[in-house]
């Protein structure tokens, strides 16, 4: 039989094993219902889908929850000189907007006199669609307004106190048991989980060597989950040598396994066929149309 012709059964057994996990395990650790789980999330938008929208803007999360009502909307988030918590990737405003300058040290306003969609193509800058439009760099309370479903995956980059004011938004917003957030600094985790051990984490590079220490060494039987996602970029996937069965033991522990960036098409075929979770793109049109066949 061809691989596509396997894809519908294919796909029938992972949704499945998703609702299951979804029913059997909540918050790491504990068996409570886990509305994270519920539904798949396959389908990841990093960055809300940057090849196709001007990146971490509202414009962008709303186009892509009116396509795609199951996708996880991931997206990073820094702290300004003034308090709020901004959706933008980089410490600084230069690469997306028309100004310059460190996130940092830029109040809210500052920032949002820029516009955030100014350097967006899809043409290698022979047209710039968003430039002028009045769009701005979103605050988090912002972007999590787009979708009352949706679910997120919030990348916390840097700033004072960056866990604290995350969790506040989220807990504003009502999407406490929608969210999951990650970061690469292992305070912010630690930070977070101390605050807000309702909210669901993704493992930090230290967690994620503890738990392959356990996986491979140790009493993998016992271990309780610490965190909701382990999160890899295929080169970590290459460096820490997760092989198929490892990670169908650890999605067995109801930790969701995500991959990111994953843009080529032959990669995101060799991923689904693995039993991954969710695959976060800057192409979610082309992720989708493989989710579909």
């Amino acid at each position: 039989m061809s691989r596509k012709s396997n894809w519908p059964r294919w796909m029938a057994v992972s949704v499945a094993a998703l609702i299951a996990f979804g029913t059997a395990t909540g918050d790491a650790g504990d068996n409570a219902p886990c509305p994270i789980m519920a539904r798949p999330v396959l389908l990841g938008l990093h960055r809300g889908g940057m090849d196709l929208w001007p990146e971490n803007t509202v414009v962008a999360f709303e186009a892509a929850a009116q396509r795609w009502p199951d996708a996880l909307l991931e997206m990073d988030v820094h702290m300004t000189a003034d308090g709020h918590v901004v959706v933008i990737h980089d410490a600084t405003v230069d690469r997306t907007t028309n100004g310059s300058g460190l996130v940092s040290t830029m109040t809210l306003a500052e920032i949002q006199a820029l516009d955030g969609a100014y350097r967006f193509t899809r043409d290698n800058g022979a047209t710039f669609p968003y430039r002028g439009k009045g769009i701005t760099i979103p605050t988090l309370e912002e972007v999590l307004a787009v979708s009352d479903t949706h679910r997120f995956l919030i990348e916390m980059k840097d700033g004072e106190d960056v866990a604290a004011a995350t969790v506040a938004a989220v807990r504003a917003a009502n999407a406490s048991d929608r969210a999951i957030l990650a970061a690469a600094p292992p305070v912010f985790i630690e930070q977070t989980r101390a605050i807000a051990p309702d909210i669901a984490t993704s493992y930090d590079f230290i967690s994620a060597s503890t738990m392959l220490d356990e996986l491979r060494a140790g009493d993998w039987k016992n271990y309780a989950p610490q965190h909701r996602m382990l999160a890899l970029s295929p080169t970590l996937k290459t460096r820490v040598g997760l092989m198929p069965e490892e990670i169908a033991a650890i999605r067995e522990k109801g930790i969701l396994v995500a991959f990111w960036t994953i843009n080529e098409e032959a990669e995101m075929r060799r991923l689904l066929s693995l039993g991954v979770d969710s695959i976060i793109t800057d192409r979610p049109d082309a992720l989708a149309a493989i989710l579909t066949e």
